[in-house]
Parts: C-alpha cells; sequence; structure tokens
C-alpha cells in the first residue's frame, strides 16, 4: 500500500507539472510554476534552476523559490575540473550529492546528449534525501527538460517566423521610399519593431568629403535620434567604427560589448556604402547567430535602396535646380512661391520679391564671351546665394535675371538687403582675366500682400520696379512703392 501511494504521488507531481507548464510561452513562466509545484510535493525547501552557457562554461541561476517565496536568480557557479558539477556538466554523472549533508542536491536537465541545466534542491530542515525522493525528483527533472527543450524550440521557430516576417517587411517597403531621410528613418524604426532590438543606428559614407556620418537612430522607446554630429573622417586609427567598416584594428567596441552589439556593413559590389550598428546594451540580451543572418540578408537590400534614394534626389535636384548657377528653375520656384504666398495669408506675414538683372551683360558676352557670360552668372548666384536665409529662396528667373523670394522683410530692411547685395557685386572686381570691366546689378523690389496678394501681378510690379532702377542710371535698387 505504501509503494502504490508513493507512485501516485509522483504521477500525481508529473500531472500537476505538466497541467501547469502546458501553456507557458517563456522561460520565466515554465520555471516559476515547475518550481512552486516542487516546493508544494518536496515541503521546505531551496531550489533553484540553472541554465548552462557553454561558451563561458558556467551556471546562471534563473529562477530561485525558498519554501513558497520566488525570486529571480544572481548566482553564477563557474565550472571548472575539479568542480563537483563538470561531471554533471559533461556527462559524466547526472546527480550530485552534497556528501556532508546530504541535504543538498544537484540533478542535471539533459536532453539525450546535451546539457541544458541543472536544478539544485537543498533541504532547510536537514534531512536527507530519501531513495524515493530522489526518484521522483529525478522524474521531474526528466519531464522539465523535455519541457525546456520543447519551450526552447517553440521560441525558437517563433523567432525565426519573426525574423521571416521582419526580412519580408523590410525588404518589400524599403524600395518603395525614394527620398533618402524617410528611407533612412523606416529602416531602423522597422528594424527595431519587427526583430525587438533595444537599438539601431545607421551611418553611411560620403565619398566627397571622405567621411562616415551618422544619419539616425531609433530605439525601443519610439525614439527617432539624429546623428549627425557623429562625423568621422575614413581613416585608420580615428575611431573604430571606421576601423571596424574597413577590416581595420581590433575592433575594440565589439570586444568590449560581445554578443550585444552587431555591426554590419552595407555594401554593394564590395563598395562600403555605410553601417548599420545593432545592440541590445540595456537589455543586455545576447543577438544570436540567426538574428545577425536576417539582418545581413538584407544588409545588401539596405544599401542598394540607400544608393537609389541618393540617385533620385539628385535627379530631383538637377529637375529643379538650373546646371549653371545651382539656383531653382523658373517652374520650381513659382510653385514655392504660391506656396510661401499660402503661408503668409495663414500666418498674417509678408515676403519681398526682388527681381535682379545683370547690368550691360549683353556687353559682357559680346565683347569678353560666353565663357566670360557663364563666369558671371554663376559670381552673381553665388552672391545672392550670400544673403538669403534659411526661409529664403531663388531661382534664375531668365537669361540675365534672378528672383528672390525673402520672407517676412519690411520695405525699409528689403532696400537696406538689395544695396548691401548690389554693394557686394560692385566689391568683387574684375570676374575675368583681361578686364576692367566690374559688373552691376540692378534690383527691382515688390511686397506682398502689400503690393499685391497676386503672385502675377506682384512679379509685374518687381519687373516695373525694376525698369525704373535701369531707368534712373541702373547699378541701383527701388522699390514698387517709390514709383
Amino acid at each position: 500500500m505504501v509503494k502504490k501511494k508513493k507512485k501516485t504521488d509522483k504521477n500525481a507531481i508529473l500531472n500537476k507539472l505538466w497541467h501547469s507548464i502546458s501553456h507557458d510561452k517563456d522561460t520565466d513562466s515554465l520555471f516559476s510554476h515547475s518550481l512552486l509545484i516542487l516546493a508544494q510535493a518536496l515541503g521546505r525547501v531551496e531550489a533553484a534552476v540553472f541554465i548552462w552557457e557553454p561558451k563561458e562554461k558556467v551556471l546562471r541561476s534563473q529562477k530561485v523559490i525558498r519554501t513558497d517565496i520566488l525570486q529571480d536568480g544572481d548566482e553564477v557557479i563557474i565550472v571548472t575540473k575539479d568542480s563537483p558539477l563538470w561531471g554533471l556538466s559533461f556527462g559524466i554523472t547526472d546527480l550530485v550529492i552534497d556528501k556532508q549533508n546530504q541535504a543538498s542536491i544537484c540533478v542535471a536537465l539533459r536532453n539525450d546528449d546535451e546539457f541544458l541545466g541543472m536544478l539544485r534542491i537543498t533541504r532547510l530542515t536537514g534531512h536527507r534525501f530519501s531513495n524515493g525522493n530522489l526518484s521522483s525528483i529525478r522524474l521531474f527533472c526528466t519531464e522539465l527538460t523535455i519541457a525546456i527543450k520543447n519551450l526552447k524550440i517553440f521560441l525558437q521557430n517563433e523567432r525565426h517566423v519573426r525574423q521571416l516576417r521582419a526580412s519580408f517587411e523590410i525588404s518589400s517597403n524599403i524600395v518603395k521610399s525614394l527620398h533618402l531621410d524617410e528611407l533612412l528613418k523606416f529602416i531602423v524604426k522597422s528594424i527595431v519593431t519587427h526583430m525587438g532590438f533595444d537599438r539601431v543606428r545607421l551611418y553611411l559614407v560620403d565619398r566627397k568629403q571622405e567621411m562616415l556620418k551618422g544619419e539616425v537612430a531609433y530605439d525601443l522607446r519610439g525614439t527617432i535620434t539624429s546623428l549627425e554630429k557623429e562625423q568621422y573622417p575614413l581613416k585608420p586609427n580615428v575611431h573604430p567604427l571606421v576601423d571596424y567598416l574597413f577590416g581595420k584594428g581590433d575592433n575594440l567596441i565589439q570586444r568590449s560589448f560581445h554578443d550585444v552589439v552587431v555591426f554590419v556593413p552595407l555594401l554593394i559590389k564590395d563598395v562600403v556604402v555605410g553601417l548599420l550598428v545593432v545592440d541590445n546594451i540595456l537589455s543586455q540580451q545576447r543577438i544570436n547567430s540567426e538574428e545577425v543572418q536576417t539582418i545581413q540578408s538584407f544588409a545588401g537590400q539596405i544599401a542598394m535602396a540607400v544608393e537609389n534614394a541618393r540617385l533620385f534626389e539628385k535627379v530631383e535636384e538637377l529637375s529643379i535646380t538650373d546646371s549653371l548657377t545651382g539656383l531653382y528653375v523658373i517652374r520650381h520656384f513659382k510653385d514655392r512661391l504660391k506656396t510661401e504666398a499660402y503661408r503668409c495669408k495663414r500666418y498674417g506675414t509678408k515676403m519681398a520679391l526682388f527681381l535682379i538683372d545683370i547690368d550691360d551683360f549683353k556687353t559682357i558676352n559680346d565683347t569678353y564671351g560666353h565663357p566670360a557670360g557663364d563666369k558671371v552668372l554663376q559670381t552673381i548666384a553665388a552672391k545672392i546665394k550670400g544673403i538669403l536665409r534659411q526661409t529664403d529662396f531663388a531661382c534664375r528667373y531668365g537669361g540675365d535675371e534672378f528672383m528672390t523670394c525673402l520672407h517676412n522683410l519690411n520695405p525699409k530692411d528689403t532696400i537696406q538687403l538689395g544695396k548691401r547685395l548690389i554693394e557686394t557685386v560692385q566689391n568683387t572686381g574684375p570676374l575675368f582675366e583681361d578686364s576692367k570691366f566690374f559688373v552691376g546689378i540692378s534690383i527691382g523690389v515688390a511686397i506682398y500682400p502689400e503690393n499685391s496678394d497676386d503672385i502675377v501681378k506682384l512679379i509685374e510690379k518687381a519687373d516695373q520696379a525694376l525698369y525704373k532702377a535701369k531707368e534712373k542710371g541702373k547699378n541701383q535698387i527701388y522699390g514698387w512703392w517709390e514709383l
């Protein structure tokens, strides 16, 4: 009768274990439920589940229970050849009993030949474990091992599905983003969102300036951070990121943050485009090889998408700017002018319109040739750019005419700014060899909405003011309100 009761107790423990852990989808819940059942079955004990980390050869406690109080484990046991746990870790034995009082045991959690960890149990009463106790605990550990292995497979599959989904989402959507800023933000956000890393940073190589430039970062809090202040020359021994990117140095960063930081170069046919940095520095969650492979699998696509976005921006810039002066073409300028007029109406502000003409430009072309004329156009365009603020913009209006939109200027300030531009051009001196010809400009001004709230009429009034400046002797500025 006694033996039958013990068998029933064993089955009851195992049934209760399986009933409790059958729905556990993470190791924390699995270990917590298992230890609670074990403590209820054995009475006053202290029990801890340890997971084996083969690279470091350490056993790291995950969960601990003392009587019925659960807490996270913080114990790390380094397993050396002279340690009693060496045989447990390497399959020599499955049970280690404390020889002094035999009230403490360590039982291997082993699946076939794979050592997953161990269960350590200490009786707080000081009584020894009976053979019946040991038999029940071994069965318990067998079932717990199967549960750990199954959960490990489940989590691997779930992670694999998540990585495939992330790879698909990122790969299929990065080709849709043609604007570089939008693309870079999408990339870092998607990787964090779909793969669960703490943070992703993105750097791009600027070949013209020979720099590795920080672009953008995104973290689990949903914060997008600009990295524009991070700029490193593409030279050895200047910064570890650059050294890593070009395979130089000893990669101090990676050694310092082993397994929680991954650096993935963005390459197109062995040409480095940039660097993707993924980290779990905050959570200290190890980034496994499957996750690294997933990132690497679409690194080439990211590099190609970046280059495509850069090419698109160049084409877009060429379509809206004059190739000689670098200023807007008139079509794009007028589109922006309409937008600026809308803003002025909405916020009650104003804008000044400059119409600028190079004095005696035909004489320059006829006397010194068109290359000299082109140099004059480029010089005047540069001077105009020099007076523009961040909110202002300008265009090449015609052959030798320019137009600027200057935000929120009153008539007095507008005239002063125009005079300063005229003086700057005057002080430039001869613009080409064998010439004593000093270039001058004339400017006509109209202000929106004071002089007109219609864009076409505003341009006409600026033109009328320009005609007046020419009529009065050139090299000066007139406002329409002065006519």
